[in-house]
């Protein structure tokens, strides 16, 4: 999670002439447009998207509605507040379902709600982290995400499948690459490869996102549904963005570069 940076830190920014901040801050205000408004109200340039996609990639709820307005299939789902009754997501689904807050990342809050009796729990870990959460249908499809690079032509790079070996692509998984297999190239047709990255780069740019983004989507069929935009992606050693990229050919520090080319160039 992000840290908002003191005055101390702003003179240090100033003092140094940095060329350009390498943001690598996950969740609430480092990737929700925070540390991206003040480094804009400072004039330092900085990495990946800026204010607006960074808030709505963060904003579940919004980005679908976007992600819909661009004729992209999303899951069905359904959004909570407090004082709603469990009762009501039953009438929708039946389970399992999903049960997220709206405005996390890295999975943070998400459960997998297999019985009815365990979704007042799911909804109150979701409410520990937001005010709205999102209860949301279950599809038996493929994980798949697709790395993206580029700001006004963004290209996709090779769809990775993700297999878990829990429930799902928790938190955990998300940061132990023993708890999963990653997969790349993902294990789909050519046909619904390309459509995949076409996809996710229409994701992407529904969101206005820049420089990098990672879109996570779920296979069904012939059906692909976007499940979100990532716009601070991880980088770590076990990240997936890394191992997409050098299925393109891309070295770790041939990526980093590129990142930092696209920051300058916005």
């Amino acid at each position: 999670m992000g840290k908002l940076i003191k005055t101390d830190h702003v003179s240090i920014i100033k003092n140094h002439k940095v060329d350009v901040v390498f943001i690598a801050m996950h969740g609430p205000n480092g990737e929700d447009g925070t540390i991206q408004g003040f480094l804009e109200l400072i004039g330092v340039p900085y990495t990946g998207s800026g204010i607006l996609a960074s808030a709505l990639g963060m904003d579940k709820i919004s980005s679908r509605k976007l992600f819909t307005q661009a004729g992209l299939k999303v899951p069905e789902y359904l959004v909570l507040q407090k004082d709603d009754s469990p009762q009501i997501v039953w009438k929708k689904f039946k389970p399992p379902v999903f049960v997220k807050p709206h405005n996390q990342g890295s999975s943070v809050g998400t459960t997998l709600v297999k019985e009815k009796n365990k979704l007042r729990d799911a909804l109150n870990l979701a409410f520990d982290f937001s005010h709205l959460a999102l209860a949301e249908e279950f599809l038996d499809g493929i994980e798949i995400t697709c790395p993206i690079l580029g700001n006004n032509k963004p290209k996709a790079l090779p769809v990775v499948e993700i297999v878990p070996k829990r429930d799902f692509f928790d938190y955990k998984a998300k940061y132990n690459d023993k708890l999963c297999d990653e997969i790349v190239p993902a294990r789909i047709s050519k046909a619904l490869t390309k459509k995949a990255q076409q996809i996710a780069l229409t994701a992407y740019q529904s969101l206005g996102c820049s420089g990098f983004g990672r879109v996570d989507m779920i296979a069904k069929g012939n059906n692909i549904y976007v499940l979100e935009v990532n716009t601070i992606p991880g980088l770590t050693p076990v990240s997936l963005f890394p191992k997409s990229a050098v299925a393109a050919g891309i070295s770790y520090p041939e990526l980093l570069d590129k990142i930092v080319m696209f920051a300058l160039s916005k």
